[in-house]
């Protein structure tokens, strides 16, 4: 009797390839949301808070009033080894928006009191999601390239 010779999955083929965490938060200060060394150092602290490896230091930029008259605020990013943490706020609004992406499975709850101590919001809108979910499996796969058809010239 021959024994099967079936693939089997490895229990690390179902996890995810990544995980992002995306932070809506409402109410904050207009102060806060103008204030680019703030933001900075969000960007250099939330990185040691995850105990995650910058790959180089925090990029802020200002919003550009000429091209955006009446709309201040700022964006940011942070290259990690693990991916990637931007901030982008708009003081109009009172709004600060906050993106973590790593494949590295990190602390939510964590992250979202960091936040909320550092933005003071009035509220928090948290979305959190597994991203490449199957990689492993998936790229392990081999694809089928679909064949180009034949064009003929008359």
């Amino acid at each position: 009797m021959m024994e099967s010779t079936a693939p089997t999955t490895s229990p690390l083929a179902d996890q995810p390839w990544g995980y992002q965490l995306i932070l809506d938060c409402f109410g904050c200060s207009h102060d806060i949301c103008c204030d680019l060394d703030n933001g900075y150092e969000f960007l250099d602290q939330i990185c040691d808070s995850l105990e995650m490896t910058k790959q180089t230091q925090p990029y802020i930029f200002k919003t550009c009033d000429r091209a955006f008259p009446g709309r201040p605020g700022y964006s940011g990013w942070v290259p990690i080894i693990e991916s990637g943490i931007q901030i982008h706020t708009s003081a109009k609004n009172h709004f600060v928006s906050i993106d973590i992406y790593s494949c590295k499975l990190f602390d939510q709850t964590a992250v979202q009191k960091f936040t909320m101590n550092w933005f003071a919001p009035e509220g928090i809108d948290a979305r959190f999601f597994c991203r490449g979910r199957d990689f492993l499996s998936r790229s392990m796969t081999p694809r089928l390239v679909p064949q180009q058809e034949e064009v003929s010239t008359l």
